[in-house]
């Protein structure tokens, strides 16, 4: 381990670390080398905590779930407001955590799936899964929004809860790439627009 380098105890901060690095640079580039430079953790350390890199992958995955998706979800599935303003502030909520230049950018579950086909195989998979309970999520939400009479009663509950997911993908790639905060907002007026939202 370099000289001068300052080592966290905390495995909780240094999972937190872990998770930030491969939120940034992705499973395939982000090496052991990089974990232990970010942490300042020497490799054996690294192992004997949490595992190999793919071990290590799985554990900063669910700090993300626990951190950030189930907070948002929980908000989208027990919030009393109505669909369209708890869909806004869930997509203004991953806008605000892209846009944020002092952290990692859009979802991590979102960019996970970019490297998916190239993933071991128990990590696509749990990557996979972690997607579907989103989906799954926002189709839980849409039904309530149509027994709620929100929704047009025949809106195609499974078409729609991917095309929310959709967008997660789309604002996680746009701010990643460069977007502006106002070019995402009149994104998301677009997402809102297209739902089939019964006039009061």
């Amino acid at each position: 381990m370099a000289g001068g380098r300052p080592r966290k105890s905390d495995l909780n901060d240094v999972l937190d670390t872990v998770m930030k690095t491969f939120w940034i640079r992705g499973f395939e580039v982000t090496s052991m080398n990089h974990l232990s430079d970010a942490t300042g953790m020497a490799k054996p350390g690294l192992y004997k905590a949490f595992g190999d890199k793919q071990a290590l992958y799985a554990k900063a995955l669910k700090l993300y779930l626990t951190k950030f998706a189930e907070p948002m979800i929980d908000d989208l599935l027990n919030s009393p407001d109505s669909l369209e303003p708890v869909l806004r502030r869930n997509f203004e909520r991953l806008t605000s955590t892209a846009l944020n230049k002092a952290g990692p950018k859009g979802c991590f579950i979102a960019c996970s799936l970019n490297e998916y086909p190239n993933m071991p195989t128990d990590l696509a998979e749990l990557i996979k899964s972690y997607n579907e309970q989103r989906i799954a999520a926002y189709a839980q939400r849409i039904r309530t929004a149509i027994k709620q009479g929100e929704l047009s009663a025949d809106a195609n509950v499974k078409a729609l809860s991917i095309y929310l997911t959709g967008q997660v993908l789309a604002i996680t790639v746009m701010a990643r790439s460069g977007t502006d905060k106002p070019s995402l907002d009149r994104f998301i007026d677009m997402a809102m627009q297209a739902l089939p939202l019964v006039e009061a």
